[in-house]
């Protein structure tokens, strides 16, 4: 049978997931976000999570209508379109890299927790779901809808940002991490239910810093993954834009 880490198919649907290699469960990384704009940050998170948890996929996922947001968010057509571009970037990574559209095609406010849901029932209950975050993530985890519940479905695994203290987490989030703390390999190896943190990843960037460089005319090319920058330039993004988180 043909490895399922092999068959690369970026910025698309899948359909029907892979089948699990036959010696041990199938790893799906799931990286969600408003991506407005993904930016070489959220790259970076990807490269490393799919090298020390040995991911053999890794689905990018547009948030639609984000509940977290009080201002406006750039257009969903717009962010997927980046998305995929950014994705495409991962093509080398040795994971299945694409994006979905679960999110933009959902009606009403996107919760993490339905899509996790969604994700399992698709996936099965022995595949090793992790959700990738950021430390800024982490650090509003317990605002989430549903945040406890998220533990029945997936491992949530965290690259931090330099600087970054364990000690700001939030009270709940941090008996959590206390009680859910596993290595990679515990990670690897089970369905759900644990916390991974990698404190090495060095790139300090977020899309809101971003979208400021990009409204004051600066330029921020190295700072996107490749083709995000002209899609910007040519579709006449963040001129001009309010600040917004």
């Amino acid at each position: 049978m043909a490895n399922p880490a092999q068959d690369r198919k970026p910025a698309a649907d899948a359909g029907e997931p892979p089948q699990p290699p036959s010696d041990r469960p199938y790893r799906l990384g799931i990286l969600g976000g408003t991506f407005d704009p993904p930016h070489i940050g959220h790259l970076a998170l990807a490269r490393l999570c799919i090298e020390h948890l040995g991911l053999d996929e890794l689905v990018w996922i547009p948030t639609g209508q984000s509940w977290q947001k009080s201002a406006e968010v750039t257009p969903a057509t717009d962010r997927l379109a980046m998305t995929e571009l950014a994705a495409a970037a991962l093509n080398d990574s040795g994971a299945r890299v694409r994006v979905s559209r679960m999110e933009v095609d959902r009606a009403g406010p996107s919760y993490t927790i339905d899509t996790v849901r969604q994700l399992r029932s698709e996936y099965g209950p022995e595949t090793s779901l992790c959700w990738l975050m950021g430390a800024d993530q982490l650090l509003r985890l317990h605002t989430w809808h549903g945040w406890q519940e998220l533990f029945e479905h997936v491992h949530l695994c965290t690259a931090t940002r330099p600087r970054f203290e364990l000690a700001a987490l939030e009270g709940p989030v941090l008996e959590a991490l206390a009680e859910r703390q596993a290595d990679t390999h515990l990670i690897q190896c089970t369905p759900s239910g644990r916390m991974w943190i990698d404190q090495t990843l060095a790139v300090d960037l977020s899309s809101t810093h971003l979208r400021q460089r990009l409204a004051a005319g600066q330029p921020a090319d190295d700072q996107l993954p490749p083709g995000v920058a002209h899609y910007i330039a040519s579709h006449g993004l963040y001129r001009d834009a309010p600040a917004r988180a």
